[in-house]
């Protein structure tokens, strides 16, 4: 029990919520998910010790959806008393109150969840059914999944919102817009949360791998870039780069990561229990990075594998 009683992975607060800086992502629970992708999907035992790891290491929350498989009865069948805290989505396009019915009883979970609808383009219909969860008290907070920096601008407006999560990495200067940050800055109490932090894997991978939307010599030269800046600035590799940018971002709260292994899970804790970047340390990152089209940040555009 020695991971249990001294945690590497820091817990950050916005207003009463308390998130822990890594969310164990389980997409990896109802599929082999992610470009890169080697191992495929963990047995029971493994997720067993996966959310046993989590527990230990400091994480306090699990990412997951109804579209992900069979991910929240997996869940739900390894959780027992960990502990554990968890974050799930709204089947796209369902009706919200059964898809939330559904969680719950795939999750076994009898205490609040934190419940997002899993597209923006839902909230219409939507959020006045998962606005009230919080009054029933089935939900400690309430949110939207968005996919880009335009889904951000609309949500913002909605009231109750108290969650966002984000598809951002290192690559992408989309959601650095002065009006986005500005907006963030001005809601301390939101939790932002990012998932995609590896763009599904290539940035870990590297040239291991075919980059959707970019030749393989333009791939290489990023590549080549985020290694020299990883040792230029002290960071143990092109992951610890990764993720040290992401937390530097001041309306970070979080990162969703998710693991095929537990090996995977305990590095990613360490990663990101180390310190962010500084300011000056982010900016000189964005300045030596180029710009990515957009077709490669939105892995909604990638071709089908």
């Amino acid at each position: 029990m020695k991971d249990h009683a001294t945690p590497v992975v820091p817990v950050r607060a916005r207003g009463d919520y308390r998130q822990s800086a890594l969310v164990l992502g389980t997409a990896q629970l109802g599929g082999a998910y992610g470009i890169a992708n080697r191992t495929g999907m963990p047995d029971d035992d493994a997720t067993v010790r996966m959310l046993t790891a989590a527990r230990d290491l400091g994480v306090t929350h699990l990412d997951t959806a109804r579209a992900y498989g069979d991910s929240e009865h997996r869940i739900g069948a390894a959780l027992g008393d960990l502990g554990l805290a968890v974050i799930t989505k709204v089947a796209p396009g369902g009706d919200v109150r059964a898809s939330i019915a559904a969680s719950r009883a795939a999750l076994g979970v009898t205490g609040p969840l934190t419940i997002l609808l899993h597209r923006a383009a839902d909230a219409d219909a939507g959020w006045a059914d998962l606005r009230g969860c919080l009054v029933t008290g089935e939900a400690d907070r309430v949110g939207v999944s968005v996919q880009s920096p335009d889904e951000l601008r609309r949500v913002l407006t909605l009231p109750d919102l108290g969650y966002v999560q984000l598809p951002c990495n290192i690559l992408d200067r989309r959601w650095l817009a002065g009006d986005l940050t500005d907006a963030l800055a001005a809601r301390p109490d939101l939790v932002v949360t990012v998932r995609s932090a590896y763009l599904q894997g290539l940035l870990a991978a590297g040239t291991g791998v075919r980059w959707p939307h970019l030749s393989d010599d333009r791939r290489d030269a990023v590549v080549a870039t985020l290694d020299r800046l990883a040792a230029e600035l002290g960071r143990a590799d092109r992951a610890d780069l990764c993720l040290a940018y992401l937390l530097s971002l001041p309306w970070v709260t979080s990162l969703v990561v998710g693991a095929e292994t537990e090996e995977q899970l305990r590095r990613n804790a360490e990663l990101i229990g180390r310190e962010p970047l500084t300011v000056a340390e982010r900016e000189r990152t964005v300045a030596a990075l180029p710009e990515m089209p957009v077709e490669l940040l939105d892995p909604s555009r990638w071709p089908a594998r």
